[in-house]
C-alpha cells in the first residue's frame, strides 16, 4: 500500500523527531538498513547524549562508530537538494521546528519521493518539493522582502507575481548550502563480505549466472531448431521464423546480462578501491618508510590492475565453465559420447595444470618487473649522489644484470603462455577429431545429425577451453597483484577495528592528566629490540616539557606514540582518561605535533591550505586572519608581503619555493593553528638562527595550551 502524502503540518507531526530522540532514530535507521553490527545491542551509552545541537555531529560520529557504521556530515546546495532526498538515505536531516532543534530520519525513497521514519516505527512518504520548501524556508524568508520590493518596482501583475517571485528566489538561493545533513553508511574498513552482501552483489551475481545459463541454453535450442530442420531436409519459413524469434528474444537477455555484469563490476571495484584507500591511509608510518618509493609505486600499479584482472578473469572462467557444461551435454548426444566426454575432462584438468604452471612463470616475471621499477625509481631519486660518488664503469652493471634476468623470465613466460593459450585449444580440436575415428570404424554410416552434434560440441568445447585459459591467465596476474596489495587491504580492516569508537563526544573528557602513559613498549618490527620499554609519564594541562636525549634514543618514537601515529606494542596510553579504541581518530584533534623536517611536507597548494589543513578547509575569514597573524609573530610577515598572492600564493613543488627555515616555521604554525590540548614540537627549531628560534619559542609558549619540545642536548 502506497503511503499517503500529507500536508506540511501533518507531515511534520508524523515525521519530525526532537533532538533528544536522536539515539532512538540512529538505532532504528541502522537496524532497518543492516548497518549496525547488532541492532539490538544495548551497549550504546545513551546517557552520554547531551541533546545539545552544537555537539550533534561529533556525537553521531562517535555513536555510529560504536554501532558499526560511519556517519558522514555533508552539505548540499539548494539546487542539489532534490537529488539528495531522492537518493533515499539513510540519513539524518536537521530541521528546527518552532525554535526547537530536531530532525527528519530519511529512510528510503519510492518512485523518486523520499520516505521518512516515524517515531511509531512506520514510514511516511512526502513530495521532495515540500521537504525542500521546509528546509529552505529560512533563505526564502530572508529574501522575500527584497523580492517583493523588486516586483513592486517592476509592476508585475498579481496573477504572475507568485510564479515570478518563486523563480527569482530559486535562482538566488540555488547555490546556498543546506547544512545538518548526515549520511549513514558502512565504513570502508568493515568486513568485506558484509559490504558485499549489503550492496546486494550476491543477488546480482546469481542473476548474471542465471542469465548466462539462459542465454547459452537458448542459443543451443535455436541452433537445434535450425540444424534439426536442415538435417531432416524439411527447412521451411516456419522453422526460420521460430529461429529468428528465439534470436530476437535473446537480445534483451544479452543486454540485461551485460548491464548486470557492468553494475557488478562497478560496485565491486568501488568496494575494493575504498578498502585499498582506507588501508593506504592506515599503513604504519614505519612500514611505509621501510618499503621505499619505488616499491610503493609498484604496489599502486598492481592495485590498479587487481580490479580489472580479477573481475575480467573471473567472468571469463565463469562463462567458460558454463560453456564447458553445455559442451559436455552436447557431446553426450553426438557420435562418440563416452570418448569425447572423457577427453574433455582430461583437457579440463590439463588446462588447470598448465594454468598453475603459467601462474608460476607470470609471478616470477611480474616480480622482476616490480623490482626493476623499484630500482629505477630509487636510482632516479638518488641520481645526483650516484653521479658524484659511484664509479662510471660500475654504474650500469646492476641495470644490465636485471635486464638480462627480465628477458630470460619473459621468454619462459611467453613459451608457457603460448602453450596455455592457443596450444590447448588446438590440441583439443585435433584430439576430438581423432576421437571420431573409432565411432566411424564401428559405424561406417553414422547419422548426419550425430556428426553435426559432435562437431558443434567440439567447437563449443574449444571456445570454452580458450575462455577458461584466458580467464585463468588473468586470475594468475590478479593473484600476484593481490599478494602485493593484501597488506594494504587488511590494514583498512585493522584501522576500522582500532577506531570503532569514532569521535570523542564533547563534554566527556576525564579529569587528571591530559596524557598519561604507563609501561609503554614499542619496537620497529617483530625482529628488532624495543626502542622504548617501560616508559611511563604524565602530562598535565599547561605543562611546558623539554625532552632531551641522544640521536636514536626514541624521542621521535615517543612523539609518534603520544600523537597516535604509532600503536604501542604494550602498556597503556590514556588521553583525558580514555584509551585509543574509545577515542578513535579524534585522538589527533587533541594531541598534535610538528614532526621532524624529513617527516613533514609542504603540499602543492596555497600557503593558507598548508597552514590550515589540520584545522578546517575551506577556512573562514577569521581562520585566515589568525593564520596571517601567527605568521607575523613567527617572522614570516616579510615572506607574505613578498609573495604576489599573499597567504593565497601557491607554494610547494610547482609554486613559490620556500627556504629551509621558512618551511620549519610553517610546520610550527600548522601545529599551533590546530589548537590542540597538547602540542609536540620535534626538532622544530634546529634549522633556525638563535634570534628566530627565540622568537618562535616565545610564540609557541604563548599559544600552546600544553607544550612538549623535543631537542638534542
Amino acid at each position: 500500500m502506497t503511503p499517503p502524502r500529507p500536508s506540511p503540518a501533518r507531515f511534520l507531526d508524523a515525521a519530525w523527531w526532537p533532538l533528544a530522540a536522536l539515539p532512538e532514530a540512529l538505532a532504528a535507521l541502522a537496524g532497518a538498513h543492516g548497518l549496525a553490527c547488532d541492532p539490538g545491542d544495548e551497549s550504546l551509552p545513551l546517557d552520554w547524549w547531551r541533546a545539545d545541537a552544537a555537539g550533534t555531529d561529533d556525537w553521531v560520529t562517535w555513536a555510529g562508530g560504536r554501532m558499526g557504521f560511519e556517519a558522514v556530515s555533508v552539505d548540499a546546495e539548494v539546487r542539489d537538494l532534490a537529488g539528495f532526498l531522492g537518493h533515499g538515505g539513510p540519513a539524518i536531516v536537521a530541521l528546527p521546528r518552532g525554535g526547537n532543534p530536531g530532525f527528519l530520519a530519511l529512510d528510503g525513497s519510492r518512485r523518486g519521493e523520499p520516505l521518512f521514519l516515524r517515531r511509531d516505527g512506520g514510514r511516511v512518504r512526502a513530495a521532495a518539493a515540500m521537504v525542500e520548501q521546509l528546509l529552505t524556508a529560512p533563505f526564502v524568508d530572508d529574501l522575500r522582502p527584497e523580492v517583493d520590493r523588486v516586483l513592486d518596482a517592476a509592476g508585475i501583475r498579481p496573477s504572475r507575481r507568485e510564479r515570478v517571485a518563486a523563480a527569482m528566489i530559486r535562482e538566488r538561493i540555488g547555490s546556498e548550502a543546506i547544512t545538518g545533513l548526515t549520511m549513514l553508511r558502512l565504513p570502508a574498513g568493515a568486513d568485506f563480505l558484509r559490504q558485499f552482501r549489503h550492496a546486494g552483489l550476491p543477488l546480482r551475481l546469481a542473476q548474471i549466472v542465471g542469465l548466462f545459463v539462459l542465454l547459452y541454453g537458448a542459443e543451443l535450442w535455436g541452433w537445434s531448431l535450425i540444424g534439426g530442420a536442415t538435417l531432416a531436409g524439411r527447412l521451411d519459413w516456419g522453422w526460420l521464423a521460430a529461429w529468428a524469434l528465439l534470436a530476437f528474444t535473446m537480445l534483451p537477455c544479452r543486454l540485461l546480462a551485460g548491464w548486470s555484469e557492468a553494475v557488478f563490476s562497478f560496485e565491486t571495484g568501488r568496494l575494493i578501491k575504498s578498502r585499498l584507500l582506507a588501508g593506504a591511509l592506515a599503513l604504519p608510518p614505519d612500514l611505509v618508510k621501510r618499503q621505499g618509493v619505488g616499491l610503493l609505486i609498484g604496489r599502486v600499479m598492481e592495485s590498479q590492475a587487481l580490479e580489472g584482472l580479477a573481475l575480467g578473469g573471473g567472468f571469463a572462467v565463469l562463462v567458460g565453465l558454463i560453456e564447458l557444461a553445455f559442451a559436455a551435454w552436447v557431446l553426450q548426444l553426438g557420435a562418440a559420447p563416452g570418448l569425447h566426454c572423457a577427453l574433455l575432462a582430461g583437457f579440463a584438468l590439463l588446462t588447470l595444470g598448465l594454468g598453475l604452471n603459467y601462474q608460476k612463470r607470470i609471478t616470477e616475471w611480474t616480480g622482476r618487473r616490480m623490482r626493476m621499477t623499484h630500482y629505477l625509481v630509487e636510482a632516479m631519486v638518488g641520481h645526483r649522489t650516484r653521479l658524484a660518488q659511484e664509479r662510471p664503469q660500475r654504474r650500469d652493471a646492476a641495470e644490465d644484470e636485471q635486464l638480462a634476468g627480465y628477458l630470460a623470465a619473459s621468454r619462459t613466460m611467453d613459451g608457457s603462455g603460448l602453450r596455455f593459450g592457443s596450444g590447448i585449444a588446438l590440441a583439443w580440436s585435433v584430439a576430438a577429431l581423432l576421437a571420431l575415428g573409432p565411432a566411424l570404424a564401428h559405424a561406417p554410416t553414422p547419422g548426419a545429425a550425430a556428426l553435426a552434434i559432435s562437431l558443434g560440441g567440439m567447437m563449443l568445447a574449444q571456445r570454452a577451453l580458450g575462455g577458461i585459459g584466458g580467464g585463468l591467465a588473468s586470475l594468475s596476474r590478479a593473484g600476484f597483484a593481490w599478494g602485493q596489495v593484501r597488506e594494504i587491504f587488511r590494514a583498512g580492516s585493522r584501522r576500522d577495528r582500532a577506531g570503532l569508537a569514532g569521535a570523542l563526544p564533547q563534554g566527556v573528557a576525564g579529569s587528571g592528566p591530559v596524557v598519561e602513559a604507563r609501561g609503554l613498549r614499542y619496537a620497529h618490527g617483530d625482529k628488532h629490540a624495543p626502542v622504548l620499554d617501560g616508559v611511563s609519564l604524565a602530562i598535565d594541562r599547561g605543562d611546558r616539557i623539554l625532552v632531551e636525549g641522544p640521536s636514536g634514543g626514541g624521542k621521535s618514537t615517543l612523539a609518534g606514540l603520544l600523537t597516535g601515529l604509532r600503536q604501542a606494542d604494550g602498556g597503556l596510553l590514556l588521553l583525558n582518561g580514555l584509551d585509543r579504541p574509545t577515542i578513535g581518530d579524534a585522538w589527533h584533534r587533541h594531541v598534535t605535533a610538528a614532526p621532524q623536517f624529513h617527516d613533514n611536507h609542504i603540499l602543492s597548494g596555497t600557503l593558507a591550505f598548508n597552514l590550515l589543513m589540520g584545522r578546517q578547509w575551506p577556512p573562514s575569514d577569521a581562520d585566515l586572519a589568525e593564520a596571517e597573524q601567527l605568521c607575523e609573530e613567527l617572522g614570516l610577515g616579510e615572506l607574505l608581503r613578498r609573495m604576489p598572492g599573499g597567504i593565497h600564493q601557491r607554494v610547494g613543488e610547482t609554486g613559490w619555493q620556500l627556504s629551509h627555515g621558512e618551511r620549519s616555521r610553517i610546520f610550527l604554525a600548522r601545529a599551533l593553528l590546530q589548537r590542540a590540548q597538547v602540542t609536540i614540537l620535534d626538532e622544530s627549531f634546529s634549522s633556525l638562527d638563535p634570534a628566530t628560534m627565540d622568537l618562535c619559542l616565545r610564540t609557541a609558549l604563548q599559544r600552546a595550551e600544553t607544550l612538549v619540545v623535543i631537542a638534542h642536548p
